[in-house]
């Protein structure tokens, strides 16, 4: 019986420390190898071209490339909780779950590419047109955490 009881004591501790591994995922910690990169190209046209990369720690570099206000590079550090909010919002969309392309084959149309390293993964995902609304909802959302104010420009 001695050992029985210590291998329910053992399943027991087991479990909670798999269910406290859940519910760290599950709050939108933000995982040390987070890098998000989105990028918008730009077209012949007047479309936008910038990029933003976002590091674990909340080290914001806005790059404006064309066709915007702010030209040149720009920086700021992300709040922690905006960071877990922007973690959290690339889980809920499932972002490894969706196509690396959406609408290839279209001359000088612009992309929205979204490339994000986080929990020992690596996604780059693009789209052209006719990607999914969850996609379309996740480079919206991330754009309004990431915000457009208090970015400083570098020399």
């Amino acid at each position: 019986m001695p050992s029985m009881r210590r291998n329910t004591i053992i399943f027991i501790f087991s479990v909670l420390a798999v269910l406290a591994g859940c519910a760290s995922y599950r709050s939108g910690q933000v995982p040390a190898d987070f890098l998000l990169t989105v990028t918008h190209s730009s077209c012949r046209g007047s479309c936008p071209g910038y990029a933003i990369t976002v590091d674990a720690n909340g080290n914001a570099v806005y790059e404006g490339r064309r066709n915007v206000e702010m030209m040149g590079k720009y920086s700021k550090v992300l709040p922690r909780k905006t960071m877990k909010l922007i973690a959290g919002a690339i889980r809920e969309a499932n972002f490894w779950d969706f196509d690396e392309l959406y609408g290839g084959g279209v001359a000088d149309l612009p992309s929205i590419i979204t490339e994000v390293v986080m929990e020992g993964h690596r996604k780059r995902v693009e789209d052209i047109r006719q990607a999914p609304q969850p996609l379309k909802e996740l480079e919206a959302k991330v754009e309004t955490l990431i915000g457009k104010t208090d970015w400083q420009k570098q020399e």
